[in-house]
């Protein structure tokens, strides 16, 4: 038996999952991705600003592991936000444009209480 009504997905909660996706398609932190979301023809457009750590940016693959230019990097995590939206939302995602920007801080380091009593804290 089927039901009839309507089923809404509030405009923050779409932001909110995009931002959530796009932070784990970078491995940053969520406060750190905003985005926007809009028509594109019938489909879920996307505009997503990220602040990501300079170092981040400069980073080197790890050992055995191409490097990826700053743009291959920005269509690996298009996929993966496209593909987690649609999973996620059931919104079929249209363009996703995507704002890198360097973060105005650096990410904290965990310490243990030994890194700190070696510091002379």
């Amino acid at each position: 038996m089927t039901r009839r009504g309507h089923t809404r997905i509030a405009p923050a909660a779409l932001r909110h999952t995009l931002e959530t996706v796009a932070a784990g398609a970078y491995g940053i932190p969520r406060n750190d991705v905003s985005a926007a979301v809009r028509d594109d023809a019938g489909k879920l457009g996307v505009d997503l600003q990220m602040r990501l750590p300079v170092p981040q940016l400069l980073a080197s693959a790890p050992e055995g592991r191409e490097q990826h230019s700053t743009f291959e990097q920005a269509n690996i995590a298009r996929l993966r936000i496209a593909f987690a939206g649609r999973r996620i939302t059931g919104m079929e995602i249209g363009r996703i444009n995507l704002r890198l920007t360097a973060a105005s801080r650096a990410a904290k380091e965990a310490r243990t209480d030994r890194a700190q009593e070696q510091d002379g804290r």
